[in-house]
């Protein structure tokens, strides 16, 4: 299947189309449930960058999608931002099923935290993706804080998204240890853009001889500049390393601290502008 990882599927930003329909004609379906964060159109018609569930909405699918700005009750499409101290209890009120078969995740923000609290309730989708930041090395496990974690009272009343540019979501390093922490493999890579991670149950089919994580990114352009340098030292008191933030019980200070150390000794193009604020 890498060989398909910088190709374009028939509806999806990238290859994303291909992956799933493969995986699933191994795996075969249960419920063909799906759950899609970041839906960013009004419907599956509008264009934009190419929703991960519409080829499977083709093929008789259904399920909840999320989007900050948009809404449509034809194709249950419900207006959120997505925090993880909400995400549960929209899945809750939705009646989304634990076992779901598939999970998109690619909100362009503090997607590992609604991520790990969607699995750290009960629910194990059978396939995942999971945008990732490529600005980052696989090694590192760079994230963007959740702003529940750091902020609370009216601010959440008029809560606005700003794209963090080359800061935005996850890198691939912080997205392995939840994933993996809660019984996940990744199995592919789409371009600069997801990870597909398949629960670990049923990777047992003789079909699936994986190689290692870092194999997945072998001829990848990691760690180079995606999505715009950083011209604001703001950003550096919203980043965390999810390691260090594992190993302290959740100091925020303690991982920012980390999070600024790694960045300040890689010298990414991302930073280049601030790091005289590391």
């Amino acid at each position: 299947m890498h060989a398909w990882t910088d190709k374009k599927g028939p509806y999806s930003q990238g290859s994303q189309d291909l992956y799933l329909e493969k995986i699933f004609s191994i795996i075969h379906t249960t419920n063909k449930y799906f759950v899609e964060f970041g839906f960013n159109v009004p419907s599956y018609e509008a264009g934009g960058s190419g929703a991960n569930t519409r080829n499977l909405y083709e093929d008789g699918w259904r399920g909840l999608l999320l989007d900050a700005d948009n809404e449509n009750a034809k194709i249950n499409l419900k207006k959120h931002y997505l925090f993880a101290t909400n995400i549960v209890a929209i899945l809750v009120r939705n009646l989304v099923p634990k076992d779901l078969d598939y999970l998109s995740c690619d909100m362009d923000s503090h997607d590992l935290w609604v991520f790990r609290a969607i699995l750290e309730a009960g629910y194990r989708p059978r396939v995942i993706t999971t945008e990732y930041n490529s600005n980052y090395p696989i090694t590192d496990a760079i994230t963007l804080l959740d702003p529940t974690m750091v902020r609370s009272g009216t601010f959440f009343a008029n809560f606005q998204f700003k794209f963090a540019r080359c800061s935005w979501g996850a890198g691939a390093g912080a997205l392995r240890i939840v994933a993996e922490a809660h019984g996940y493999t990744m199995i592919g890579r789409v371009g600069l853009l997801d990870l597909i991670w398949v629960r670990n149950d049923l990777l047992m089919n003789e079909c699936f001889r994986l190689p290692a994580f870092e194999w997945f990114f072998h001829d990848a352009s990691i760690g180079q500049l995606h999505n715009g340098a950083q011209s604001s030292s703001d950003i550096l008191s919203e980043i965390v390393d999810y390691e260090t933030y594992i190993r302290t019980g959740g100091n925020i200070t303690a991982s920012n601290q980390a999070a600024r150390a790694i960045l300040k000794k890689r010298r990414l193009p991302c930073y280049e502008n601030v790091h005289q604020f590391l």
